[in-house]
Parts: structure tokens; C-alpha cells; sequence
């Protein structure tokens, strides 16, 4: 071969190692599981949670574990799965509960939203953090298991959910009420809502979400004569609501000491110093028109009953007067607010004219016990990398289904996310960084493996 195709066959030879080399690495198994998860569009709504239910049934499947499918009453599909003790049974079953619907994408994405790209370690799409990544988790925690022979003390479910995102009324509420024996010997939870710090890749700390705000989602409307927008009407529906609205949003808030962000701040007291001291003060510090001193950001909204407004309809034409304008109030009560009464004055704000409807609620229910055999082997599992501490969520989980009939839940996420990924959660951009996704799988199948074994 002469000198200069032998150079030439050298350098093509190169090129492909140098590639080869710089190519990103295989995705794990369970990473190209999430992969495949990702892609299957359940925007929430309308959810289609159907496909997802198909797929996860045909992975259980393959590993001989029974699955179930339930229809909702709007014909949304939630799906079980049970692998059975196969020692001595010591407990009550644990569950393993995520949501298989997403909120919509939304604009301002860099990548497909429903593409699961591989970029820069990480892997992207609506639902890689909330949640189907906790999803993958626990189904590779229930395989793992089927292929072992490692003794289970308790029978192990798997729970896929529709609809979480609009309230969870086609899902875990729909199995409640239309299959309550699916639950009847649970003695755990496993739910999505647990809230890990870690900075600079240093683990700071578990958060397992013991409880919770309560929603009170409302649709406010008001009426009026409609017409040519020419005229004047001053009291026209959109004004009659937008009035309304205006009094409620500049209504003063009421900061208050709930029992549950009491019992927080004491638990994260004993890492934190700052907020050790802000817990012993707390009466001191915290009234009804607001703290004597400055708090650290997240903490006002567990002290405060939150109101949103987020959605407003009225008419489409500029020109044109609508007959009706409506507006939706996403409102997170504190565990020991009374709904009745707050319902009664914000209606007396928003004035008689105004309409108001109940989209959803949730009756009190008392936190989860951040006690007991459980919790300790929980935290026995997870104390070597990090502290576990018990948290109150400013948030909502479909684990207040379960507490509200006394079954205990716990929040906990098995992966160490840092600040930047997580701003993708109900935003664009949305991914999850594949080491920590692996390591998280692993973590979860170590957690769900104590909670089975032997007492």
C-alpha cells in the first residue's frame, strides 16, 4: 500500500477511535427503561395514561408478576401489581405509588419534550424528575426482587396512577372509592414528595414528606349582560370578577404556627443551628401579621394558607362584552386550617355577585409517624450517606388519599438532584442526571429490600 493511503487509513482508523471514544456510554438498563417511559406522551390532560399502563404491564409481565388494570368512571387506566411473600409473612404489604401523568410541556424547551434526549449525562423530558424517573425505580426494585431469592416478609405493590396532576380523582381516589380492598392490608406508603439538599456534591440531608398542605381548588365566576364593548358596563362580568378578585389577592395573609411546621423546623433544627434557634423562638418570632425577623426562603409558605390565581376565561373578542367570566384559585390550607371557615371569608371578599365552586378538597388527616419499624428501617437504610429527617410539605401528593383512611405514607425521592435540574420540575428543560438516576435505582431496591426482610 503506498505511504500515502496507508496515512490516509491511519487517520480514517483515528477518527473512528477518537469518536468511539467520545460517544456518550451506553445507558443502563433501567436509564433506557426511563428512556422509553419518557416518550410515551401522558399529558395530563388528557392524560392517555392507558399507554403507560401497557407498557409497564408488559415489563411486569416478562418477570411473571401479576398486573391489574382499573377503569375510572372518565375512563382513565390505573394499574396494580402484587408480588406475593415468599417467607413467612411478618406485616402488612408495602406500596410503591407514582403517578404515571405529566403536566403539559409548555413553551421554551431546548430539546423535545417527549424526545428522552441523552445530553450532557443527563436524561431529558416532561417527567424525568415528577415522576416518572420514581416510577422506574420502583419497578426495578420489584424486578430485582422477582429475580431473587432473597426472603420477603411482606407482599410488595406496585401502584401506577392516572391523573395525580389534575387532583388524582381518576386515579388514586378512583381506586379508593371503587376498590378499597386493593389497600386493605398496606401498612406502608412509598409516594413521591420527598425533598433531598445536597450542594456542591455534598449530601446534606433526607427529607421524607411525613405531611402535607391540603388543596382547596375552587372556579370563582360571575354574570353579566353582554353586548357591544361601546357601551358602558361598568358592572360587567369580567369587571364584577376582576374586582373581586383584586380585594381577595390584596387581602392581608395570616401567618400562623401549624403543629406540622413546628414539628419541621424542630427535626431540621438539630442539622441547622439557625433554624434550631428560629424553632425555640418561634412563638416569639411568628404572628398573625407576619415574623419580627427575617426567615430563610421556603419557609413562609409552611406558616401561610397560599392562593393562586391561575387560569382566567372570558370572552375572545376585543370588541365584545362576554356574558360570563371565570377564573380558578389553586389555595394550599395548612393542616389545622378550617375549610369552611376560610371558604366562608373568601366569599365574603370576593362579594355575593361572585360564584364560587369547589373543584377539590381534602378533609384533615394526621401526619405519618416518623416512628416505628419502618421508619427506622428507612432511615437504617439511608443514615450512611446523609441524616433522614421528617418533613412538612408545602405541596400535595396523592399520599393524602392514604392518610386520610389511616394508612401511613411516606415521601421519599432515592436521588440526589441539585438545584439547577430541579427548576425543570413543571418547567421547561425538564431532566434528570443519568449517574444519580443510577445510583437512585440502586439506592430504592436497597430501601425496598430491608422494608421486606425479616423483622
Amino acid at each position: 500500500m503506498p505511504r500515502s493511503r496507508r496515512l490516509l487509513a491511519a487517520l480514517a482508523l483515528a477518527a473512528i477511535v477518537s469518536a468511539a471514544a467520545g460517544a456518550a456510554a451506553p445507558l443502563s438498563l433501567a436509564a433506557a427503561r426511563l428512556q422509553a417511559y419518557l416518550r410515551l406522551d401522558t399529558t395530563n390532560p388528557p392524560g392517555n395514561e392507558g399507554i403507560a399502563a401497557a407498557w409497564l404491564a408488559r415489563e411486569l409481565a416478562g418477570a411473571g408478576i401479576a398486573v391489574e388494570r382499573y377503569v375510572s368512571g372518565a375512563g382513565r387506566v390505573n394499574l396494580v401489581a402484587r408480588l406475593r411473600a415468599n417467607a413467612t409473612p411478618t406485616g402488612g404489604a408495602i406500596a410503591l405509588l407514582h403517578h404515571m401523568d405529566v403536566v403539559p410541556a409548555g413553551e421554551g424547551w431546548s430539546v423535545a419534550p417527549f424526545g428522552g434526549e441523552v445530553r450532557d449525562g443527563m436524561l431529558w423530558g416532561r417527567g424525568a424528575l415528577d415522576c416518572k424517573s420514581l416510577g422506574i425505580a420502583h419497578l426495578e426494585a420489584m424486578l430485582a426482587l422477582a429475580r431473587s431469592d432473597l426472603p420477603r416478609h411482606r407482599d410488595l405493590l406496585l401502584v401506577a396512577v392516572a391523573d395525580e396532576e389534575a387532583g388524582g380523582g381518576e386515579g388514586t381516589a378512583a381506586l379508593w372509592e371503587r376498590h378499597p380492598g386493593l389497600f386493605a392490608d398496606v401498612a406502608l406508603v412509598l409516594n413521591e414528595g420527598g425533598a433531598n439538599k445536597s450542594v456542591l456534591g455534598r449530601h446534606l440531608l433526607w427529607g421524607i414528606e411525613v405531611a402535607q398542605k391540603r388543596p382547596l381548588w375552587l372556579e370563582v365566576s360571575a354574570k353579566g349582560r353582554p353586548g357591544h364593548a361601546a357601551g358602558i358596563q361598568l358592572g360587567s362580568a369580567v369587571h364584577q370578577l376582576v374586582a373581586g378578585l383584586a380585594r381577595l389577592v390584596e387581602r392581608p395573609p395570616v401567618w400562623k404556627i401549624d403543629p406540622a411546621a413546628r414539628a419541621y423546623l424542630a427535626a431540621i433544627g438539630r442539622l441547622d443551628p439557625n433554624l434550631g434557634r428560629l424553632e425555640a423562638d418561634l412563638d416569639e418570632v411568628m404572628t398573625p401579621d407576619g415574623p419580627r425577623r427575617t426567615i430563610p426562603p421556603g419557609l413562609p409558605s409552611l406558616f401561610l394558607d397560599s392562593l393562586q390565581v391561575t387560569v382566567l376565561a372570558a370572552g375572545e373578542e376585543i370588541n365584545s362584552i362576554p356574558a360570563e367570566a371565570r377564573a380558578r384559585i389553586d389555595i394550599r390550607l395548612l393542616p389545622s386550617t378550617d375549610t369552611d371557615a376560610y371558604l366562608a371569608g373568601l366569599r365574603e371578599v370576593l362579594g355575593k355577585e361572585i360564584e364560587t365552586r369547589v373543584l377539590l378538597a381534602a378533609p384533615p388527616s394526621e401526619p405519618t409517624p416518623a416512628s416505628g419499624p419502618l421508619w427506622e428501617r428507612l432511615v437504617a437504610a439511608l443514615a450512611d450517606e446523609a441524616p433522614v429527617i421528617p418533613i412538612f410539605l408545602a405541596g400535595i401528593t396523592d399520599s393524602r388519599y392514604f392518610r386520610e383512611r389511616g394508612v401511613a405514607a411516606y415521601g421519599f425521592s432515592p436521588f440526589w438532584v441539585e438545584a439547577e435540574p430541579m427548576r425543570g420540575v413543571h418547567g421547561p428543560d425538564e431532566r434528570i442526571p443519568l449517574d444519580a438516576f443510577d445510583r437512585g435505582v440502586e439506592r430504592m431496591r436497597r430501601v425496598v429490600e430491608s422494608l421486606l426482610a425479616t423483622p
